[in-house]
């Protein structure tokens, strides 16, 4: 009899669980609070009294789509690089539509509590407790799967003052679009992506926009060398082969090339890599025209205005939007279960939490992501479900434990405070050697030499992860070969005869020839 798994969520975390579920056998059944599934990706401009994360109407993708998607489910070759929420969304419901997710999942069903069945201690069960409509109830699992995401409680600090300001005083998660501010003098603060995203949009209608910023950030184009996307660049797998001292070093030269950071208010505290990150090009151009003024960190409030950190003023304010990110809670499960602290929480592979006596519950997608995070949820999925099977071993308590701590520190010099952000790379590859689907790049260069030396040169797409091991899919290879021809797809609206500088395959076959055995090497012993 097939195992049963109850599954919390129906985003991309929960829909990727329910299917890697039906890959190793198991019985999922999803439960979700609203009426649709794609979680934090459905717009909905009436509802602003969310806690958690919410999309606004103009919002784009950070990552591009070849680097986005789930691993046997591309997107169309004529999309465009990075999406609207409406296409993502789109492409979410298509992938529950395609694999048939959807007779898994209790629509309007919201979990009210998770706990140990009375069994627990031999079986390893689980209760789940939930709410539809007015009728409580609650049903038996041989597993669970959290996937309630990393942004749960939205995070405002408090300043001295701040009662006294008279003014709108939002969170960016309640920001939907920018009619409230139209002609109005507006203070975003924060360092990072959604700021950064508001306060853009908000240079185009606002009277005019400040961004209060703590420690600085980089801002990382969209559009990188040969108007290819940027991320798809730094994802290709020989820069990972380099010293990470060297691809900082080439990343930060691209990076700074027509931009002084200081000049523009923007330099970062922390190097590279280390700091906060906001992706949307057209920030630098609205700062340049003087519709986004960057300013130091608050002090204190007043009435309509604040006082920052180097002593100056500001009045006339009209509006606060807080870009201050979010806190992550799992208070459908007991602290002493699972830990919201990050500081004592000891979750190995940051999937499993170590200390239950049964490793039958599990968290998907309740981690920060420097990068895509769908495929990384995916894999946690898939890693997930096998251990579920009985198809992965885990090692011993006292190495997960060495390893849970290593990556803790790894986490705070990385990030400076405790918290979890993967570079999905490395994160990934982790998974996929456990799972039995990392390709081995050398035995591929004897077996099939042009994938093998796409696969180092070009971005490591998700359908990397399919090309063998167990669930493997027979249209992966066409998915990696084609990822650079599938972002031009998307662009090039009119035919246009191919210049006679077109870069000459040949010469690229060679140079991955000459660096391949020295570069997969390192990668074989990484």
């Amino acid at each position: 009899m097939a195992k049963t798994v109850g599954i919390v969520g129906a985003g991309p975390a929960g829909l990727a669980s329910i299917k890697a579920c039906l890959e190793e056998g198991l019985k999922p059944t999803a439960f979700e609070k609203t009426s649709i599934v794609g979680g934090v990706w459905n717009y909905d401009e009436k509802s602003t009294d969310c806690t958690g994360a919410a999309v606004f109407k103009s919002l784009i993708t950070n990552n591009s789509k070849e680097l986005l998607y789930f691993s046997d489910f591309p997107f169309p070759p004529d999309w465009p690089a990075f999406l609207t929420q409406r296409e993502y969304i789109s492409y979410i419901n298509s992938y529950a539509d395609n694999f048939d997710l959807r007779q898994h999942i209790r629509l309007e069903h919201e979990v009210l509590q998770i706990v140990q069945a009375p069994d627990y201690d031999v079986t390893g069960r689980w209760r789940i407790r939930y709410k539809s409509g007015n009728t409580e109830d609650e049903q038996q699992f041989d597993h669970v799967m959290i996937c309630t995401g990393m942004f749960s409680e939205a995070y405002s600090p408090t300043y001295p003052g701040q009662d006294e300001f008279g003014g709108m005083i939002i969170h960016s998660n309640h920001y939907r679009t920018p009619g409230q501010f139209v002609d109005k003098n507006v203070l975003v603060i924060g360092d990072s992506y959604s700021a950064g995203d508001v306060a853009t949009e908000l240079g185009f209608h606002s009277k005019q926009v400040y961004l209060s910023m703590k420690k600085g950030c980089y801002v990382f184009p969209k559009r990188g060398p040969g108007g290819l996307p940027f991320d798809a660049i730094l994802a290709t797998r020989w820069r990972y082969c380099m010293p990470e001292w060297l691809i900082r070093y080439g990343t930060k030269r691209f990076m700074e090339k027509d931009v002084n950071y200081e000049a523009y208010g923007l330099q970062s505290e922390h190097k590279l890599f280390q700091s906060e990150i906001i992706a949307n090009d057209f920030i630098l151009t609205q700062i340049i025209h003087g519709r986004v003024k960057i300013r130091p960190a608050i002090r204190k409030f007043f009435h309509r205005g604040v006082e920052f950190a180097d002593g100056s003023r500001m009045d006339n304010l009209d509006a606060i939007v807080f870009g201050t990110g979010y806190r992550t809670k799992i208070p459908i499960i007991g602290d002493d279960l699972v830990s919201d602290d990050f500081k004592t929480r000891e979750i190995y592979k940051y999937i499993l939490p170590v200390r239950l006596a049964h490793p039958s519950l599990v968290l998907v997608g309740i981690m920060g992501v420097f990068g895509a995070t769908a495929p990384s949820y995916e894999m946690q999925a898939r890693w997930a479900t096998r251990l579920f099977s009985g198809n992965l071993t885990l090692p011993s308590l006292p190495k997960m434990l060495r390893e849970i701590e290593g990556m803790r520190k790894v986490m705070l010099e990385i990030n400076h405070k405790h918290t979890i952000k993967i570079t999905p790379y490395f994160y990934n590859t982790d998974l996929a050697a456990d799972i039995g689907c990392r390709p081995n790049l050398f035995r591929m260069l004897l077996s099939d030499p042009a994938l093998a030396i796409h696969m180092l040169f070009a971005p490591a797409v998700p359908a990397s992860f399919r090309l063998v091991g167990p669930n493997s899919w027979p249209g992966a290879r066409d998915a990696v070969m084609n990822c650079w021809n599938n972002y031009l797809a998307g662009t090039q609206g009119r035919p246009i005869a191919k210049s006679a500088k077109t870069t000459n395959k040949y010469l690229f076959y060679l140079m991955g020839v000459i660096v391949f055995v020295p570069a997969v090497l390192f990668y074989v012993r990484r």
